[in-house]
């Protein structure tokens, strides 16, 4: 989500909104306070679902909320094959629908990571934090150049017309689809990498494969705060795939764990199957495109 000058970041909005609510609420009414909020400050289309999720899944990443407890919605009694499924029922990543509220609790108002979720998740995973540039020093415009003396006008010879060159049609602009494709080559590539750690696994190939869908992340919420139409449900489309990839990279990295730590054959051998099972549930995440 692009850096707003007038107004609050996410991270921080979302800290002061459970504050505010008693501590606990669901992501939902989160987004809809925060597009209020945004509004208020005069921006926009500044908040989609996509992000706002995106930095409540950060928030519960580095342990700032936790999930509380799920309540079934009006039209589902909350039964399922005669269980109640709201009395002890556990957060799953990618709930069946229809889907209960999912409630998250405030854990510590006070934490400083609440300003940038981002950096901090970054470091949390041991990856390197970008600093931020300097503001270059604001200079004074230039005086305006002294103008020369008025010469004596000059009689000019006009010269011949050029010859009329044929017209060039002018190039049809993009399609939606022609101008998020370059997000879609990124997660071909992101897909071949994860074939590669079934033959060769490797814990620099998942931390640069988480890294990667981060930074793709942040390009695509910055992209949705601009798009329309058909491409912002293209972009919308992209941004949740790469956030179920995200959820379930911690089975990879536990995966790659396991087998890297396997001093026999034998012992390498049964941890390969649970590596390859990790790997096709986050390229079929990728590979999604046709859920909304």
């Amino acid at each position: 989500m692009p850096v707003r000058a007038t107004a609050k970041p996410p991270g921080e909005f979302i800290r002061d909104h459970l504050v505010a609510a008693g501590g606990m609420d669901y992501p939902q009414s989160i987004h809809r306070a925060y597009k209020q909020y945004l509004r208020t400050q005069g921006i926009r289309n500044g908040a989609s679902r996509a992000s706002v999720s995106k930095y409540i899944w950060l928030a519960n990443k580095l342990g700032l909320i936790l999930f509380d407890h799920a309540e079934p919605v009006s039209y589902w009694d909350g039964v399922v094959d005669g269980v109640d499924v709201a009395a002890g029922y556990v957060r799953e990543p990618r709930p069946l629908a229809p889907s209960p509220r999912h409630y998250y609790r405030i854990v510590d108002d006070g934490d400083p990571r609440w300003i940038r979720l981002e950096a901090s998740y970054r470091e949390s995973i041991g990856l390197e934090v970008p600093r931020m540039a300097p503001r270059a020093p604001v200079r004074p415009p230039a005086p305006p150049p002294e103008r020369p003396p008025k010469k004596a006008r000059v009689q000019r010879v006009r010269k011949p017309r050029p010859a009329k060159l044929p017209r060039v049609p002018k190039p049809k602009p993009p399609t939606p689809a022609e101008r998020v494709q370059p997000f879609e080559d990124r997660i071909g590539t992101l897909i071949g990498r994860l074939y590669e750690l079934e033959t060769t696994p490797s814990m620099e190939t998942v931390v640069d494969i988480e890294n990667e869908l981060l930074e793709l992340g942040e390009e695509i919420v910055t992209a949705l705060a601009t798009a329309k139409g058909a491409e912002r449900t293209l972009l919308s489309n992209i941004n949740s795939r790469l956030r179920r990839a995200l959820e379930e990279m911690g089975l990879i990295r536990s995966s790659v764990s396991r087998v890297r730590a396997a001093e026999t054959e034998a012992e390498r051998g049964r941890a390969m199957p649970p590596l390859h099972a990790a790997i096709r549930v986050v390229v079929e995440d990728l590979s999604a495109r046709d859920e909304g």
